[in-house]
Protein backbone atom coordinates (compact mmCIF):
# COMPACT_ATOMS: atom_id res chain seq x y z
CA UNK A 1 0.00 0.00 0.00
CA UNK A 2 3.08 2.64 0.73
CA UNK A 3 4.61 1.79 -2.54
CA UNK A 4 1.35 2.01 -4.77
CA UNK A 5 0.81 5.40 -2.77
CA UNK A 6 4.55 6.96 -3.26
CA UNK A 7 3.94 5.85 -7.02
CA UNK A 8 0.95 7.82 -7.26
CA UNK A 9 2.59 10.32 -5.64
CA UNK A 10 5.22 10.08 -8.05
CA UNK A 11 2.81 10.08 -11.07
CA UNK A 12 0.76 13.28 -9.65
CA UNK A 13 3.54 15.12 -9.28
CA UNK A 14 5.59 14.16 -13.23
CA UNK A 15 1.74 15.17 -14.54
CA UNK A 16 1.57 18.27 -12.52
CA UNK A 17 5.32 19.10 -13.74
CA UNK A 18 3.93 18.17 -17.20
CA UNK A 19 1.55 20.03 -17.54
CA UNK A 20 4.01 22.99 -16.08
CA UNK A 21 6.09 22.71 -18.77
CA UNK A 22 3.57 22.12 -21.33
CA UNK A 23 2.04 25.49 -20.33
CA UNK A 24 5.22 27.90 -20.42
CA UNK A 25 6.19 26.34 -23.51
CA UNK A 26 2.92 27.08 -25.10
CA UNK A 27 3.27 30.63 -23.85
CA UNK A 28 6.85 30.92 -24.92
CA UNK A 29 5.97 29.71 -28.88
CA UNK A 30 3.38 32.45 -28.84
CA UNK A 31 5.82 35.00 -27.43
CA UNK A 32 8.05 34.08 -30.39
CA UNK A 33 5.34 34.92 -32.55
CA UNK A 34 4.98 38.26 -30.97
CA UNK A 35 8.32 38.92 -31.25
CA UNK A 36 8.73 37.83 -34.99
CA UNK A 37 5.83 39.70 -36.41
CA UNK A 38 6.22 43.26 -36.56
CA UNK A 39 2.65 44.43 -36.65
CA UNK A 40 1.95 42.34 -32.96
CA UNK A 41 5.52 43.18 -31.59
CA UNK A 42 5.02 47.20 -32.23
CA UNK A 43 1.77 47.42 -30.21
CA UNK A 44 2.71 44.85 -27.71
CA UNK A 45 6.15 46.94 -27.10
CA UNK A 46 3.59 49.56 -25.96
CA UNK A 47 1.81 47.80 -23.91
CA UNK A 48 4.76 46.60 -21.91
CA UNK A 49 6.30 49.81 -21.28
CA UNK A 50 2.20 51.37 -20.41
CA UNK A 51 1.90 48.07 -18.01
CA UNK A 52 5.05 48.77 -16.52
CA UNK A 53 4.52 52.11 -15.88
CA UNK A 54 0.94 51.89 -14.69
CA UNK A 55 2.43 49.33 -12.07
CA UNK A 56 5.00 51.46 -10.46
CA UNK A 57 2.11 54.22 -9.69
CA UNK A 58 -0.58 51.28 -9.10
CA UNK A 59 0.45 50.82 -4.66
CA UNK A 60 0.70 54.83 -4.60
CA UNK A 61 -2.67 56.11 -6.74
CA UNK A 62 -5.48 56.29 -3.90
CA UNK A 63 -2.90 57.96 -1.39
CA UNK A 64 -2.18 60.25 -4.12
CA UNK A 65 -5.48 61.36 -4.33
CA UNK A 66 -6.20 61.63 -0.75
CA UNK A 67 -3.09 64.12 -0.47
CA UNK A 68 -4.21 66.09 -3.17
CA UNK A 69 -7.45 66.75 -1.23
CA UNK A 70 -9.81 63.89 -2.87
CA UNK A 71 -12.95 61.99 -1.19
CA UNK A 72 -14.20 58.75 -1.18
CA UNK A 73 -16.74 59.93 -3.45
CA UNK A 74 -15.08 61.63 -5.80
CA UNK A 75 -12.56 58.74 -6.16
CA UNK A 76 -15.32 56.89 -7.23
CA UNK A 77 -16.57 59.65 -9.58
CA UNK A 78 -13.14 59.37 -10.95
CA UNK A 79 -13.28 55.53 -11.44
CA UNK A 80 -16.80 56.16 -13.78
CA UNK A 81 -15.57 59.11 -15.71
CA UNK A 82 -12.55 56.77 -16.78
CA UNK A 83 -14.60 54.01 -17.51
CA UNK A 84 -17.36 55.86 -19.27
CA UNK A 85 -15.12 56.82 -21.81
CA UNK A 86 -14.90 52.86 -23.17
CA UNK A 87 -18.60 52.95 -22.98
CA UNK A 88 -18.62 55.90 -25.59
CA UNK A 89 -15.54 55.13 -27.65
CA UNK A 90 -15.55 50.97 -27.23
CA UNK A 91 -18.20 50.37 -30.12
CA UNK A 92 -16.45 52.60 -32.64
CA UNK A 93 -13.52 51.76 -32.09
CA UNK A 94 -14.56 48.13 -32.58
CA UNK A 95 -16.50 49.24 -35.62
CA UNK A 96 -13.03 50.81 -37.03
CA UNK A 97 -11.04 47.63 -36.48
CA UNK A 98 -13.87 45.34 -38.58
CA UNK A 99 -14.17 47.77 -41.48
CA UNK A 100 -11.01 49.97 -41.45
CA UNK A 101 -7.69 49.36 -39.54
CA UNK A 102 -6.91 48.88 -36.11
CA UNK A 103 -4.13 51.89 -36.58
CA UNK A 104 -6.22 54.85 -35.47
CA UNK A 105 -8.11 52.94 -32.34
CA UNK A 106 -4.89 51.89 -30.87
CA UNK A 107 -2.20 55.09 -31.44
CA UNK A 108 -5.58 57.39 -30.31
CA UNK A 109 -5.93 55.55 -27.40
CA UNK A 110 -2.39 55.44 -26.29
CA UNK A 111 -1.86 59.10 -26.79
CA UNK A 112 -5.03 59.98 -24.56
CA UNK A 113 -3.70 57.44 -21.66
CA UNK A 114 0.22 59.15 -22.03
CA UNK A 115 -1.00 62.82 -21.25
CA UNK A 116 -4.03 62.41 -19.30
CA UNK A 117 -1.56 60.68 -16.56
CA UNK A 118 0.43 63.09 -16.83
CA UNK A 119 -2.16 65.80 -16.10
CA UNK A 120 -3.23 63.92 -13.28
CA UNK A 121 0.30 64.14 -11.76
CA UNK A 122 0.68 67.55 -11.87
CA UNK A 123 -2.67 69.04 -10.33
CA UNK A 124 -2.15 71.40 -7.32
CA UNK A 125 -3.66 70.07 -4.28
CA UNK A 126 -7.40 71.39 -3.97
CA UNK A 127 -7.88 71.69 -7.74
CA UNK A 128 -10.73 69.56 -8.00
CA UNK A 129 -11.64 70.62 -11.68
CA UNK A 130 -8.48 69.47 -12.90
CA UNK A 131 -8.75 66.07 -11.73
CA UNK A 132 -11.42 65.63 -12.98
CA UNK A 133 -10.44 67.18 -16.30
CA UNK A 134 -7.08 64.60 -16.58
CA UNK A 135 -9.69 61.79 -15.62
CA UNK A 136 -11.70 62.72 -18.66
CA UNK A 137 -8.57 62.24 -20.92
CA UNK A 138 -8.04 59.30 -19.22
CA UNK A 139 -11.26 58.09 -19.97
CA UNK A 140 -11.04 58.35 -24.08
CA UNK A 141 -7.86 56.08 -23.43
CA UNK A 142 -6.19 54.37 -20.23
CA UNK A 143 -8.41 51.57 -20.35
CA UNK A 144 -9.35 51.44 -24.22
CA UNK A 145 -5.94 51.34 -25.15
CA UNK A 146 -5.30 48.18 -23.18
CA UNK A 147 -8.47 46.92 -24.82
CA UNK A 148 -8.35 47.60 -28.27
CA UNK A 149 -4.35 46.10 -28.38
CA UNK A 150 -6.34 42.99 -27.03
CA UNK A 151 -8.84 42.65 -29.82
CA UNK A 152 -6.08 43.30 -32.50
CA UNK A 153 -4.08 40.43 -30.55
CA UNK A 154 -6.80 37.92 -30.59
CA UNK A 155 -7.87 39.27 -34.36
CA UNK A 156 -4.81 38.73 -35.88
CA UNK A 157 -4.02 35.35 -34.93
CA UNK A 158 -5.78 31.87 -35.78
CA UNK A 159 -9.01 31.19 -34.06
CA UNK A 160 -7.21 27.65 -32.92
CA UNK A 161 -4.76 29.74 -30.81
CA UNK A 162 -7.26 32.09 -29.48
CA UNK A 163 -7.09 30.63 -26.01
CA UNK A 164 -3.90 30.68 -26.11
CA UNK A 165 -3.55 34.50 -27.61
CA UNK A 166 -6.08 36.06 -25.05
CA UNK A 167 -4.17 34.10 -21.87
CA UNK A 168 -1.11 34.78 -22.81
CA UNK A 169 -2.03 38.64 -23.42
CA UNK A 170 -3.13 38.43 -19.76
CA UNK A 171 0.22 36.87 -18.50
CA UNK A 172 2.32 39.55 -20.18
CA UNK A 173 0.65 42.85 -19.31
CA UNK A 174 0.31 41.27 -15.44
CA UNK A 175 3.69 40.32 -15.70
CA UNK A 176 4.90 43.98 -16.82
CA UNK A 177 2.44 45.62 -13.86
CA UNK A 178 4.26 43.00 -11.36
CA UNK A 179 7.89 44.35 -12.32
CA UNK A 180 6.12 47.74 -12.50
CA UNK A 181 5.21 46.98 -8.72
CA UNK A 182 8.02 45.53 -7.56
CA UNK A 183 10.24 48.42 -8.40
CA UNK A 184 7.94 50.80 -6.76
CA UNK A 185 9.63 49.99 -2.85
CA UNK A 186 12.84 50.23 -4.07
CA UNK A 187 11.92 53.85 -6.09
CA UNK A 188 10.65 55.45 -3.59
CA UNK A 189 13.16 53.99 -1.16
CA UNK A 190 15.93 55.84 -3.78
CA UNK A 191 13.34 58.90 -4.04
CA UNK A 192 14.02 59.29 -0.13
CA UNK A 193 17.79 58.40 -0.31
CA UNK A 194 18.50 61.55 -2.62
CA UNK A 195 16.50 63.79 0.05
CA UNK A 196 13.27 64.21 -1.44
CA UNK A 197 11.47 63.40 2.19
CA UNK A 198 7.80 65.32 1.29
CA UNK A 199 5.67 62.66 0.77
CA UNK A 200 3.28 64.24 -2.01
CA UNK A 201 6.24 65.07 -4.19
CA UNK A 202 7.25 61.57 -4.13
CA UNK A 203 4.02 60.62 -4.98
CA UNK A 204 3.78 63.03 -7.69
CA UNK A 205 7.07 61.82 -9.13
CA UNK A 206 5.45 57.98 -8.77
CA UNK A 207 1.91 59.18 -10.59
CA UNK A 208 3.93 61.21 -13.50
CA UNK A 209 6.82 58.84 -14.64
CA UNK A 210 4.08 56.58 -16.80
CA UNK A 211 3.84 58.95 -19.15
CA UNK A 212 7.22 58.51 -19.94
CA UNK A 213 6.92 54.92 -20.98
CA UNK A 214 3.47 55.20 -22.97
CA UNK A 215 4.76 58.31 -24.81
CA UNK A 216 8.29 56.12 -25.58
CA UNK A 217 5.32 53.71 -27.00
CA UNK A 218 3.31 56.27 -28.55
CA UNK A 219 6.00 57.45 -30.94
CA UNK A 220 7.06 53.78 -31.71
CA UNK A 221 3.77 53.14 -32.81
CA UNK A 222 3.50 55.92 -35.08
CA UNK A 223 7.23 55.21 -36.72
CA UNK A 224 6.62 52.15 -37.17
CA UNK A 225 2.80 50.18 -36.52
CA UNK A 226 1.40 48.43 -39.62
CA UNK A 227 -1.38 46.34 -38.57
CA UNK A 228 -2.47 43.52 -41.03
CA UNK A 229 -5.81 43.31 -42.58
CA UNK A 230 -7.67 41.40 -41.03
CA UNK A 231 -9.07 38.50 -43.53
CA UNK A 232 -12.56 38.13 -42.22
CA UNK A 233 -14.04 36.20 -45.21
CA UNK A 234 -11.36 33.98 -47.26
CA UNK A 235 -12.79 32.56 -50.11
CA UNK A 236 -13.10 28.99 -49.19
CA UNK A 237 -14.54 30.27 -45.59
CA UNK A 238 -17.72 32.15 -47.03
CA UNK A 239 -20.10 30.01 -46.80
CA UNK A 240 -18.86 28.63 -43.64
CA UNK A 241 -18.95 31.77 -41.92
CA UNK A 242 -23.07 32.04 -43.20
CA UNK A 243 -23.49 29.23 -41.62
CA UNK A 244 -21.36 30.00 -38.33
CA UNK A 245 -23.80 33.55 -38.45
CA UNK A 246 -27.00 31.27 -37.92
CA UNK A 247 -24.97 29.16 -34.65
CA UNK A 248 -24.85 31.99 -32.60
CA UNK A 249 -26.81 31.51 -29.40
CA UNK A 250 -27.91 34.98 -28.03
CA UNK A 251 -29.04 33.42 -24.54
CA UNK A 252 -26.16 31.67 -24.15
CA UNK A 253 -24.03 34.61 -25.00
CA UNK A 254 -26.00 36.86 -22.41
CA UNK A 255 -25.25 34.39 -20.03
CA UNK A 256 -21.68 34.98 -20.60
CA UNK A 257 -21.41 38.37 -21.00
CA UNK A 258 -23.42 39.32 -17.76
CA UNK A 259 -20.87 37.21 -15.71
CA UNK A 260 -18.66 39.23 -17.50
CA UNK A 261 -20.35 42.36 -16.22
CA UNK A 262 -20.35 40.73 -12.51
CA UNK A 263 -16.61 39.86 -12.92
CA UNK A 264 -15.51 43.52 -13.42
CA UNK A 265 -17.96 44.88 -10.98
CA UNK A 266 -16.76 42.64 -8.10
CA UNK A 267 -13.02 43.02 -9.10
CA UNK A 268 -13.62 46.80 -9.29
CA UNK A 269 -15.43 46.84 -5.74
CA UNK A 270 -12.20 45.44 -4.48
CA UNK A 271 -9.35 47.07 -6.07
CA UNK A 272 -10.88 50.52 -5.26
CA UNK A 273 -11.78 49.99 -1.65
CA UNK A 274 -8.53 47.82 -0.82
CA UNK A 275 -6.47 50.53 0.12
CA UNK A 276 -8.82 51.67 2.32
CA UNK A 277 -9.84 48.99 3.85
CA UNK A 278 -6.16 48.18 4.59
CA UNK A 279 -5.50 51.30 6.54
CA UNK A 280 -7.92 49.78 9.19
CA UNK A 281 -5.21 47.03 9.74
CA UNK A 282 -2.46 49.62 10.09
CA UNK A 283 -1.08 49.52 6.58
CA UNK A 284 -0.32 52.17 4.03
CA UNK A 285 1.26 52.17 0.39
CA UNK A 286 4.30 49.84 0.99
CA UNK A 287 2.63 47.10 2.37
CA UNK A 288 -0.14 47.72 -0.33
CA UNK A 289 2.89 46.86 -2.78
CA UNK A 290 3.54 43.78 -1.31
CA UNK A 291 0.46 42.86 -1.53
CA UNK A 292 -0.02 43.75 -5.16
CA UNK A 293 3.33 41.91 -5.84
CA UNK A 294 1.91 38.69 -4.85
CA UNK A 295 -1.89 39.36 -6.64
CA UNK A 296 -0.13 39.73 -9.84
CA UNK A 297 2.10 36.48 -9.17
CA UNK A 298 -0.84 34.32 -8.57
CA UNK A 299 -2.90 35.79 -11.67
CA UNK A 300 0.01 35.18 -13.61
CA UNK A 301 0.24 32.05 -12.62
CA UNK A 302 -3.14 31.37 -13.03
CA UNK A 303 -3.55 32.81 -16.52
CA UNK A 304 -0.61 30.47 -17.74
CA UNK A 305 -2.33 27.43 -16.71
CA UNK A 306 -5.89 28.65 -17.63
CA UNK A 307 -5.29 26.48 -21.11
CA UNK A 308 -4.64 23.30 -19.97
CA UNK A 309 -7.31 24.08 -16.96
CA UNK A 310 -9.73 23.93 -19.61
CA UNK A 311 -8.62 20.71 -21.53
CA UNK A 312 -8.73 18.83 -17.94
CA UNK A 313 -11.79 20.32 -16.03
CA UNK A 314 -13.94 21.72 -18.79
CA UNK A 315 -15.72 24.49 -19.84
CA UNK A 316 -18.40 24.69 -17.40
CA UNK A 317 -16.74 23.77 -14.03
CA UNK A 318 -14.14 25.62 -14.69
CA UNK A 319 -16.37 28.97 -15.79
CA UNK A 320 -18.76 28.22 -12.98
CA UNK A 321 -16.36 27.37 -10.27
CA UNK A 322 -14.22 30.59 -10.90
CA UNK A 323 -16.84 32.85 -9.33
CA UNK A 324 -17.74 30.58 -6.53
CA UNK A 325 -14.46 30.46 -5.40
CA UNK A 326 -14.39 34.36 -5.90
CA UNK A 327 -17.44 34.82 -3.51
CA UNK A 328 -16.07 32.71 -0.64
CA UNK A 329 -12.35 34.67 -0.39
CA UNK A 330 -13.95 37.98 -0.62
CA UNK A 331 -16.35 36.95 2.28
CA UNK A 332 -13.54 35.83 3.84
CA UNK A 333 -11.18 38.61 3.36
CA UNK A 334 -13.33 41.77 3.54
CA UNK A 335 -16.65 40.64 5.63
CA UNK A 336 -15.29 40.40 9.00
CA UNK A 337 -12.44 42.71 10.62
CA UNK A 338 -9.52 41.32 12.84
CA UNK A 339 -6.37 43.59 13.47
CA UNK A 340 -4.89 40.55 15.11
CA UNK A 341 -2.05 38.74 13.44
CA UNK A 342 -4.18 35.84 12.54
CA UNK A 343 -6.81 37.95 11.76
CA UNK A 344 -4.44 40.05 8.76
CA UNK A 345 -2.69 36.47 7.98
CA UNK A 346 -6.69 35.09 6.92
CA UNK A 347 -7.58 38.93 5.12
CA UNK A 348 -3.91 38.14 2.84
CA UNK A 349 -4.72 34.73 1.92
CA UNK A 350 -8.17 35.47 0.79
CA UNK A 351 -7.95 38.58 -0.49
CA UNK A 352 -4.84 37.66 -3.07
CA UNK A 353 -6.82 34.37 -3.56
CA UNK A 354 -10.13 36.53 -4.60
CA UNK A 355 -7.69 38.80 -7.18
CA UNK A 356 -6.31 35.72 -8.86
CA UNK A 357 -9.62 34.05 -9.52
CA UNK A 358 -10.93 37.16 -10.74
CA UNK A 359 -8.24 37.66 -13.21
CA UNK A 360 -8.62 34.15 -14.49
CA UNK A 361 -12.55 34.87 -14.58
CA UNK A 362 -12.28 38.18 -16.89
CA UNK A 363 -9.72 35.41 -19.09
CA UNK A 364 -11.85 32.74 -19.14
CA UNK A 365 -14.99 34.55 -20.28
CA UNK A 366 -13.27 36.61 -22.69
CA UNK A 367 -12.14 33.72 -24.53
CA UNK A 368 -15.84 31.43 -23.97
CA UNK A 369 -16.99 34.70 -25.56
CA UNK A 370 -14.99 34.64 -28.74
CA UNK A 371 -16.22 31.31 -29.57
CA UNK A 372 -19.55 32.27 -29.03
CA UNK A 373 -19.71 34.47 -32.42
CA UNK A 374 -18.21 34.26 -36.21
CA UNK A 375 -14.98 35.14 -36.77
CA UNK A 376 -16.21 38.47 -39.31
CA UNK A 377 -17.49 40.06 -35.38
CA UNK A 378 -14.49 39.45 -33.37
CA UNK A 379 -13.57 43.13 -33.02
CA UNK A 380 -17.30 44.17 -32.60
CA UNK A 381 -18.08 41.25 -29.97
CA UNK A 382 -14.34 42.49 -28.36
CA UNK A 383 -15.70 46.55 -28.08
CA UNK A 384 -19.25 45.34 -26.80
CA UNK A 385 -16.57 43.06 -23.84
CA UNK A 386 -14.66 46.15 -23.42
CA UNK A 387 -18.33 48.33 -22.94
CA UNK A 388 -20.00 46.28 -20.58
CA UNK A 389 -17.05 45.67 -18.77
CA UNK A 390 -16.69 49.37 -18.15
CA UNK A 391 -20.86 49.22 -17.21
CA UNK A 392 -19.76 46.75 -14.45
CA UNK A 393 -16.70 49.18 -13.26
CA UNK A 394 -19.06 52.07 -13.03
CA UNK A 395 -21.65 50.26 -11.05
CA UNK A 396 -18.42 49.21 -8.78
CA UNK A 397 -16.88 52.37 -8.47
CA UNK A 398 -20.54 54.44 -8.08
CA UNK A 399 -21.94 51.66 -5.39
CA UNK A 400 -18.70 50.85 -3.45
CA UNK A 401 -17.38 54.25 -2.77
CA UNK A 402 -21.03 55.67 -1.93
CA UNK A 403 -21.47 52.49 0.08
CA UNK A 404 -17.97 52.36 1.81
CA UNK A 405 -19.35 54.50 5.25
CA UNK A 406 -22.87 52.93 5.05
CA UNK A 407 -23.53 50.80 8.42
CA UNK A 408 -26.72 48.55 8.44
CA UNK A 409 -28.24 46.51 11.73
CA UNK A 410 -26.89 44.03 9.70
CA UNK A 411 -23.48 44.46 7.61
CA UNK A 412 -20.95 47.18 9.71
CA UNK A 413 -19.49 50.23 8.35
CA UNK A 414 -17.27 49.47 5.40
CA UNK A 415 -18.37 45.69 4.30
CA UNK A 416 -21.75 46.60 2.74
CA UNK A 417 -19.85 46.79 -1.05
CA UNK A 418 -18.11 43.49 -0.22
CA UNK A 419 -20.81 41.78 0.84
CA UNK A 420 -23.29 43.19 -2.18
CA UNK A 421 -20.03 41.80 -4.78
CA UNK A 422 -19.88 38.36 -3.25
CA UNK A 423 -23.17 37.73 -3.58
CA UNK A 424 -23.37 38.70 -7.44
CA UNK A 425 -20.32 36.18 -7.63
CA UNK A 426 -22.32 33.31 -6.35
CA UNK A 427 -25.31 34.16 -8.53
CA UNK A 428 -22.81 34.02 -11.79
CA UNK A 429 -21.66 30.86 -10.52
CA UNK A 430 -24.97 29.35 -10.08
CA UNK A 431 -26.36 30.62 -13.77
CA UNK A 432 -23.45 29.24 -15.06
CA UNK A 433 -23.72 26.11 -14.12
CA UNK A 434 -27.23 25.54 -14.42
CA UNK A 435 -27.67 27.37 -17.86
CA UNK A 436 -24.24 27.71 -20.17
CA UNK A 437 -24.42 25.03 -22.76
CA UNK A 438 -20.86 23.69 -24.04
CA UNK A 439 -19.04 25.79 -26.44
CA UNK A 440 -17.74 24.39 -29.36
CA UNK A 441 -14.37 23.05 -28.43
CA UNK A 442 -10.96 24.85 -30.17
CA UNK A 443 -8.98 21.68 -29.81
CA UNK A 444 -5.47 21.17 -28.66
CA UNK A 445 -3.24 24.37 -29.37
CA UNK A 446 -0.42 24.39 -31.10
CA UNK A 447 2.69 24.46 -29.49
CA UNK A 448 5.65 24.32 -32.09
CA UNK A 449 3.39 24.92 -35.07
CA UNK A 450 1.74 28.43 -34.88
CA UNK A 451 0.88 29.60 -37.91
CA UNK A 452 2.68 32.66 -38.31
CA UNK A 453 0.69 36.00 -41.10
CA UNK A 454 1.09 39.51 -40.99
CA UNK A 455 4.14 41.67 -42.15
CA UNK A 456 7.68 40.23 -41.50
CA UNK A 457 10.60 42.61 -40.16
Amino acid sequence: FKCNTRLLGRCGNSCTMERIKRALKEHQSFLGLVIRRRDLLVPMMSIWVASFGGGEHASVTTYYLQEVGTTTKQMGDFGMIKTVGVVILSPFYGWLMDHRSAFLPIVLSSFCCSFGCLIRGLVPVGFTAGLYASHVVLGLGALNFWGVVGSYIAMATPRDIRPLAVASYEVQVSTLKLVGTCSFPFFDNMLIALGIEELLLRYRIHMSICSLFCVFGLVAMLLAFRPVAVKHELPEEKVEEKVDAHKVDTFQLCILLASLVIQAFGETVVLVLWPLHIQKLGWASHEYAYLEIASKLLVIGGSLAYPATVRSLGYRFTASGLPVAACMTSAGAFLHLDTTLYGQAVHVINALAFLSACGVMKVCYQHLTTLAVPHRLQGRIFALMQTLVAVGSIAGNWFGTRLWEHETSMTSKGTLPFLMASSMFMLAGCLIAGLLAMPPPCGPMPVTHIAEEGPED
